[in-house]
């Protein structure tokens, strides 16, 4: 017997309205474990490179992993997989919340949906029950909204729900997949891909639990990993402030994203950080399935123009995004802003992305007010910030321009805009700084789904985090390029990893080992492993998708960064005077992985074997 894995996947045909289920492969989720990894092996079967992303062909995936429902502290996630229809290459999201574990009680390691329905549906999972339903009344709703009319519709108050809101239905390019209680499934777009699919919604209850391989080892390892969890500084912090709680030590060392990436000192910074939330609009803290941190914020806006907005807050990359990055010191409009990207299912750190850039354009002369409908889109105003997000969620004028993604809002705008458009392989870069760790830099140059911090957290060991389990026992000085590619081969492939296993990343880095993540593992699957075999996998993962993106035409010219990070220098800030120098990493790094230097393609003794067929 194995355990951690239910051993089917459910597959939704939409064209054909036919539900069927078909067997996980355990050997290939030996090397792959589940999730995103098992996720682009699919992906590389069933959806060639040619596929159009918002066209019936592309398949839309989304699996949990062997620790997901588990009780392991994290063990809440699932990944999403498709072709992106932002970048066009591999699209990738990870959630947390109830949604995933939901899934997995309801006897499913994921769901596969093809095809199209000719009008909009969703998909009612109860156990062993599936059943596609008709959604016309429930198109144009909120996810919020959309939620509670599905507990009363499937008449189950415990029913987890996974949906798109009015952008996805419009195939905005930023749009994403919300679940439960505003967690979502949020980069590259995919909430598009549902939305071309014409599915509204997944609604799943299950009454199972996931089978544990040796119970009496499994618990030993649930009171190690919980002990060590709930005793590390780290822990604490995230329960007290959030994930935001460092933003404004983010902002002193130089971390911080501040006006579309031009300024390296923001004085409002103490407005938004997660201190200040704790003191102002906080309502409670809320966690995951299972999960002792609680990073979570519930809100309550009591006074001001946003006067009665409740429910989740934003996290760290949000206020980061939607708050310094647009110059904004407004916590409440941060708030609100967050409030209506979860309601019309926009992806936060895009949508930031996407209104800063369009605050430079408008300081250039390239965008004016007849442009944004008669907002006034200067550098600071909370107010432009929600009315923008308002607008993108719509698809109104400017708004649905900017809903498409900085690249190509850089293109439909022409006059020397793209020098604005901050973002790798058309994904806008998050909230974290290049110029000031420097592992961040070629992490977003090379991570797989374009600009993305939670594919290489390499910074962990720049910003003093150490893993002495693998070495890594001497912080790395964050403006030197000294040692940045093994550091960010090696925290790609754990980061792969733990995508894979259905695991969070918080109660791992800086908190837990790797060594008790192995023992975990194996007392769930009954299949031995160690962290060097996490690692090993993890590679395997890193570059499967690789290969996905070599496949769609990606090289090694497409792993780049802005000019505003290897030309420009920052003014002022612990971060002036700094460039990323990306070329000399990046250069050591194709040595490191093994890739072709000239097509970035990976030899093929780093995918363990496994046989890539389709075209």
């Amino acid at each position: 017997m194995t355990g951690g894995y239910l051993g089917r996947i459910l597959r939704v045909n939409l064209s054909r309205r036919k539900i069927s289920k078909e067997p996980l492969d355990l050997a290939l989720a030996q090397i792959l474990f589940g999730g995103s990894g098992y996720g682009a092996w699919m992906l590389h079967r069933e959806v060639p490179a040619s596929t159009d992303p918002l066209g019936p062909e592309n398949t839309l995936i989304i699996l949990t992993g062997p620790f997901t429902g588990t009780l392991i502290p994290g063990g809440t996630r699932a990944a999403a997989v498709a072709k992106s229809p932002l970048t066009r290459v591999f699209g990738e999201a990870n959630t947390a919340g109830f949604f995933p574990s939901e899934l997995k009680f309801a006897g499913y390691d994921g769901i596969v949906v093809t095809g199209r329905a000719l009008s909009p549906v969703y998909i009612c999972i109860v156990d062993d029950e599936v059943n596609i339903s008709g959604a016309q009344h429930l198109w144009g709703l909120d996810t919020y909204t959309t939620l509670e009319a599905l507990k009363k519709e499937v008449n189950e108050e415990r029913v987890k729900v996974a949906c798109i809101g009015p952008a996805g239905e419009r195939l905005a390019k930023l749009a994403s997949i919300i679940n439960d209680d505003g967690r979502a499934f949020g980069r590259t777009g995919l909430g598009a891909v549902m939305g071309s699919k014409n599915l509204k919604a997944i609604a799943v209850r299950g009454t199972g639990k996931v089978p544990i391989f040796d119970e009496k080892s499994f618990m030993e390892c649930l009171r190690e990993y919980r002990a060590s969890v709930l005793k590390a500084p780290r822990t604490q912090n995230f329960r007290r402030d959030g994930t935001a709680g460092g933003l404004e030590v983010f902002e002193h060392t130089g971390n911080l994203p501040i006006k579309n990436w031009k300024r390296g000192t923001f004085e409002g910074a103490v407005k938004i950080t997660g201190a200040t939330m704790t003191k102002t609009i906080l309502k409670h803290p809320y966690a995951c399935y299972g999960c002792p941190v609680a990073c979570g914020r519930f809100i309550e806006v009591k006074t001001g123009p946003y006067a009665g907005l409740t429910g989740p807050g934003p996290e760290y990359e949000t206020l980061a995004m939607l708050g310094s990055l647009c110059f904004n010191d407004n916590l409440e409009a941060v708030a609100k802003a967050n409030d209506l990207c979860n309601r019309y299912g926009l992806d936060t750190i895009s949508t930031g992305g996407a209104i800063a850039f369009a605050m430079e354009c408008y300081e250039n002369g390239i965008i004016t007010r007849e442009d944004t409908g008669g907002i006034d889109l200067t550098w600071g105003s909370g107010e432009a910030v929600v009315a923008m997000t308002e607008l993108m969620g719509r698809g109104i004028d400017l708004g649905a321009v900017l809903a498409d993604g900085v690249r190509e809002a850089a293109v439909r705008l022409g006059r020397g805009a793209e020098r604005y458009a901050i973002h790798v392989k058309g994904l806008e870069v998050p909230a974290h700084e290049p110029r000031r760790y420097k592992s961040m830099g070629l992490e977003y140059a090379t991570a797989n789904r374009g600009a993305c911090h939670m594919q290489g957290l390499a910074n962990c060991i720049e910003r003093g985090l150490l893993m002495p389990e693998y070495g890594l026992t001497i912080q790395l000085d964050g403006f030197t390029i000294e040692g940045k590619p093994e550091v960010t081969i090696l925290y790609q492939n754990l980061c792969s990893a733990l995508d894979a296993l259905g695991l969070c990343k918080f109660p791992v880095f800086g908190v837990t080992s790797f060594e008790i993540v192995a023992k975990a593992y194996t007392s769930i699957t009954g299949w031995e492993i160690d962290k060097w075999g996490i690692v090993e996998n993890g590679e395997c993962i890193y570059n499967l998708k690789r290969a996905y993106n070599v496949r769609c035409g990606v090289t090694r010219g497409d792993d780049i960064l802005p000019e505003r990070f290897t030309r420009e220098l920052l003014p002022d800030g612990a971060t002036k005077g700094q460039v990323c120098e990306l070329e000399p990493m990046l250069k050591k790094y194709y040595r490191l992985r093994g890739w072709d230097p000239k097509t970035g393609k990976p030899k093929k003794t780093k995918l363990k074997g496994l046989s890539l067929t389709q075209g």
